[in-house]
C-alpha cells in the first residue's frame, strides 16, 4: 500500500488484537524510500518493549501513558515528534500551554520552541501525577530487563495454555517469535466472549476482541510468574467446568 502516491504512513508498532510487532527500522526505511513520513503508534508499545524512535529514523510517534505506563484510566496521551522537526512542524490543537510566553496575554499566539508547543489545553495535573508514579518505577531498572521478563512471562503463558488446556479448542494467533511480538498474548476461542466474561468474574482480568479473541497483556513490571500459572489454571477450570455458559457472561456490554 507504499508507494509514490502515499503522503504519510500511520503504523500501528504492536497491534492490539493479536499483538504482533512490526520491524520500526525496516518499515521506516520502506515509507522513506517512497518519500512519506512514518508517523507509529506506540499504544501498546511504549513500556512494554524498547523502542528507539532516533535510530528507526521516525518522524512522529504518539502514544497512550495509561497501558504499560501505569497511568491508569484518563491518563493523557503523549506525542513525540524529533529534534529535526520540531521547530518546522505545527499543529492545529493550539493551546496556552504551547505558548513561547502565556502569561503575557499577547492577541497573537507564538508558539514554544521545540517540543514545548505541541502542548494544548491544560494538562491534567491529577492523571499527570499517576503518570509521574509510573514512571518512576521504570527508573528502577531498564527496558533491556523488563522485555527479557515480558518474553518469559509470555512464553511461560503460552506453553502452559498449550500443554494445561489442549483439549479445548484453542488457537494461539500471536507470532511465536520474539522480535515479531509485543508483550502479550491472544488466543481464539468460539466463544470468546463468554470465556472472557467468566475470566473476569474469577479475577483473571483479561479483555476481549473481536473475533472470538481472548487478550492477556503482561505488565513485566508487577507481574508475577505464579499470577501467570493461576491464569492459566483459572482459564482451565472455566473451560472444563464449562462455567462460561451461564446466561450472564453472554451480555453484552459497551466495554469489552
Amino acid at each position: 500500500a507504499i508507494d509514490e502516491n502515499t503522503a504519510v504512513a500511520m503504523i500501528t508498532h504492536v497491534n492490539y488484537r493479536t499483538g504482533a510487532m512490526h520491524d520500526m527500522a525496516a518499515l521506516t526505511r520502506i515509507i522513506h524510500q517512497a518519500g512519506a513520513l512514518a508517523v507509529w503508534d506506540l499504544a501498546h508499545s511504549a513500556g512494554a518493549v524498547p523502542v528507539d524512535l532516533n535510530s528507526a529514523g521516525a518522524d512522529y510517534a504518539v502514544g497512550c501513558t495509561y497501558k504499560y505506563l501505569n497511568g491508569g484510566p484518563g491518563s493523557p496521551a503523549f506525542i513525540w515528534v524529533p529534534k529535526r522537526l520540531q521547530n518546522v512542524f505545527s499543529q492545529p490543537l493550539s493551546g496556552w500551554w504551547g505558548h513561547k510566553k502565556p502569561f503575557e496575554m499577547s492577541p497573537e499566539y507564538q508558539p514554544d520552541d521545540g517540543i514545548g508547543r505541541f502542548l494544548c489545553g491544560t494538562q491534567p495535573i491529577v492523571s499527570m501525577s499517576l503518570v509521574e508514579c509510573g514512571l518512576d518505577v521504570f527508573g528502577q531498572t531498564d527496558m533491556a530487563t523488563l522485555r527479557r521478563k515480558s518474553l518469559a512471562l509470555s512464553d511461560l503463558f503460552i506453553e502452559l495454555v498449550e500443554t494445561r488446556c489442549s483439549e479445548f479448542p484453542l488457537q494461539l494467533v500471536t507470532p511465536r517469535a520474539h522480535a515479531e511480538r509485543g508483550s502479550q498474548a491472544s488466543f481464539e476461542h468460539p466463544h470468546g466472549y463468554e470465556v472472557m466474561q467468566a475470566l473476569i468474574a474469577h479475577n483473571v482480568i483479561g479483555d476481549y476482541r473481536e473475533p472470538r479473541i481472548l487478550r492477556f497483556g503482561f505488565t513485566p513490571l508487577y507481574t508475577r510468574y505464579v499470577d501467570v500459572w493461576d491464569a492459566v489454571e483459572t482459564l482451565r477450570d472455566v473451560l472444563a467446568t464449562e462455567a462460561w455458559r451461564a446466561p450472564e457472561f453472554a451480555e453484552r456490554g459497551a466495554v469489552t
